[in-house]
């Protein structure tokens, strides 16, 4: 008895808490399919700076890091050089590969680091 009653609670917990969840448009939905870049650092570096300009992506793109440990990102409307030099362990770790994109709304960076 105490069994089907836990089970009951359970159904009806996880189905109040699925109704709990904002709905979104078909046109917001995003893939599940995750990019996986690859080539050494400089490529996945460049191949990185490419999809943040592409995607207006302000942040950490994920998918490896060419054989390196680490990645930073940067993005400036001022300069490239300053995207570059705002990326994440600049100064910290040893630069295994580096790019920078002129996007619509400024230069992305992409650091890649050992």
């Amino acid at each position: 008895m105490v069994r089907i009653a836990m089970a009951a609670l359970l159904v009806v917990l996880c189905a109040s808490s699925a109704d709990a969840w904002p709905r979104r448009s078909a046109s917001s939905r995003t893939s599940s399919t995750r990019t996986v870049f690859s080539g050494g650092p400089q490529a996945v570096a460049e191949a990185k700076a490419q999809r943040a300009a592409a995607a207006r992506i302000k942040g950490h793109l994920g998918g490896g890091y060419g054989g390196a440990s680490a990645e930073g990102v940067g993005f400036s409307t001022s300069s490239a050089q300053h995207a570059l030099n705002i990326c994440c362990f600049t100064g910290q770790r040893r630069v295994a590969g580096s790019s920078v994109v002129r996007g619509a709304d400024g230069w992305y960076a992409v650091k890649i680091f050992h």
